[in-house]
């Protein structure tokens, strides 16, 4: 599953190191933290792949988020986040993602982002530039079979 991942220019992919900070009471890591680094992936996402496309006064939401916990992480280490879009809707983008640590899935996740306009704090259809770059980045859910 990891090396399709891995050689897929359509996946997005980040780099975090985890601190000592982030862990809690029973030494790994805060599953709040796991959040955390799902942001960091999506927001690569869009500021390597969409930001040009988008229009002045858009931004984006998170609808939805759900994690699927693997594995616990540990300080200190490092965790290298997959994120691609796997639907595309008239203002909203779904992702996947995969945190990957010492090489293993640690954790998945499903997110739902909104394209939103500053201007009116309301969702926006996605532009036609974007929607072009996104077709071009659609992968299928880990999941799914194809």
């Amino acid at each position: 599953m990891l090396d399709d991942l891995n050689d897929d220019p359509r996946v997005t992919w980040t780099n975090d190191v985890l601190r000592f900070g982030d862990t809690d009471a029973f030494g790994h890591v805060n599953n709040a933290v796991f959040a955390t680094l799902c942001e960091s992936g999506r927001v690569a996402l869009f500021r390597t792949r969409l930001g040009e496309s988008l229009p002045p006064g858009a931004f984006w939401v998170i609808a939805r988020l759900a994690i699927d916990f693997r594995a616990e992480l540990h300080y200190p280490g490092e965790v290298r986040t997959g994120t691609w879009p796997t639907r595309l809707g008239r203002s909203s983008l779904t992702f996947e993602q995969v945190l990957v640590s010492n090489g293993a899935p640690a954790a998945t996740a499903e997110s739902v982002c909104v394209l939103m306009a500053a201007l009116t704090r309301r969702p926006m259809a996605l532009p036609d530039a974007t929607r072009r770059i996104v077709e071009g980045l659609l992968r299928a859910p880990m999941g799914s079979a194809g």
